[in-house]
């Protein structure tokens, strides 16, 4: 499973996610004799499990307080009286002590318990069985969604991102390589690279940054998890320039002996994409005579159409520039990570 997660997108690891909280919070409640509350279990599981915040444990004090409160006011009012007046009353309580208690991340969990508690008809039956028991599923409920979500998501996300960066940098390289060794030796063209295959690794690099916005987090982890957007921002450029390029190259003639410009600059990739490489120079410095003299010379040497190795060194150029571009953003994170 922790070389299958990366691969996901978020949308089918939030699914799994939802579905493994319900699965686990129905099989406790029918375990411990609860079926007839299980739906609130299942609507907290549900409501616990925020897809723009991966870390929700860090709310947890104030989503089951306002839960509490809410089958507390609920339990209390209707003690008194019944009816769906009493149930309004009893929400617009629920948020004034919720909010005034400070657990404004738990008003959402605070309404859901009172109104659960008329939904389930208890209300009048008001006692402290009752009380345990619909705190029992309330705190399942909550239980079961952060276990789904340390299943789903890790716990120490920005540990993952460098391995995660890693893995892009293998797929491209070997898909340079393959589209090297077909110009090189003929035969069947490579398949094109899907981006499908990337945009998930991608996306993940990118969206810490947005889910810690708004959170109180340390200066260095915030620090830390904008480098890495800054990676996955790379990584998009370098993903369609790549995508430019390749079916530039498929309309080249394959075994190309004598184009060893070409050859160079593809190897040249390959080795700036190595995880273990030094920060990748300027193009300029690469290859100085990669001018457009050179690349004419290797058009008539291949017998190709002139613009189409002009498209092709342009488009290899800038691969160059965001190449050396990631490896200073790296470079940066290393220093941060190791300060």
């Amino acid at each position: 499973m922790a070389t299958t997660l990366p691969s996901l997108s978020p949308l089918w690891r939030n699914s799994l996610r939802t579905w493994l909280a319900a699965t686990l919070t129905i099989g406790i409640m029918l375990w411990s004799g609860r079926r007839d509350v299980m739906m609130l279990g299942l609507l907290m599981a549900v409501l616990f499990i925020n897809d723009n915040e991966l870390t929700p444990v860090r709310s947890l004090g104030q989503l089951v307080g306002g839960a509490l409160v809410g089958i507390l006011s609920a339990a209390v009012l209707h003690h008194f009286s019944e009816g769906w007046l009493v149930t309004a009353i009893g929400l617009l309580i629920t948020g004034c002590l919720v909010r005034g208690l400070g657990l404004t991340k738990g008003v959402s969990m605070g309404y859901m318990g009172c109104w659960a508690l008329e939904i389930v008809g208890y209300g009048k039956q008001f006692n402290w069985a009752l009380i345990f028991n619909l705190a029992f599923t309330v705190v399942t409920g909550i239980a079961m969604a952060q276990l789904a979500t340390w299943v789903f998501w890790p716990r120490r996300p920005l540990q993952q991102l460098p391995a995660l960066e890693a893995g892009l940098c293998d797929q491209l390289r070997q898909q340079i390589q393959r589209m090297r060794h077909w110009l090189d030796t003929g035969g069947e063209a490579p398949a094109p690279l899907q981006s499908k295959a990337l945009l998930p690794q991608i996306l993940q690099l990118q969206e810490l940054r947005d889910q810690r916005a708004g959170v109180r987090t340390p200066a260095a982890v915030r620090r830390l998890s904008s480098r890495w957007a800054q990676t996955g921002s790379i990584w998009r450029q370098l993903l369609r320039q790549w995508l430019l390029l390749e079916p530039l190259l498929l309309q080249l003639p394959p075994r190309p002996a004598s184009a060893p410009l070409l050859q160079a600059e593809l190897r040249a990739l390959e080795a700036a994409l190595d995880s273990s490489a030094a920060i990748p120079p300027m193009p300029a410095a690469i290859d100085p005579a990669g001018t457009q003299n050179n690349w004419l010379q290797e058009a008539a040497q291949l017998q190709a159409s002139p613009p189409l190795l002009l498209a092709i060194g342009q488009q290899i150029t800038q691969l160059h520039q965001l190449l050396h571009s990631r490896g200073l953003v790296r470079q940066a994170i290393g220093r941060q990570e190791t300060s």
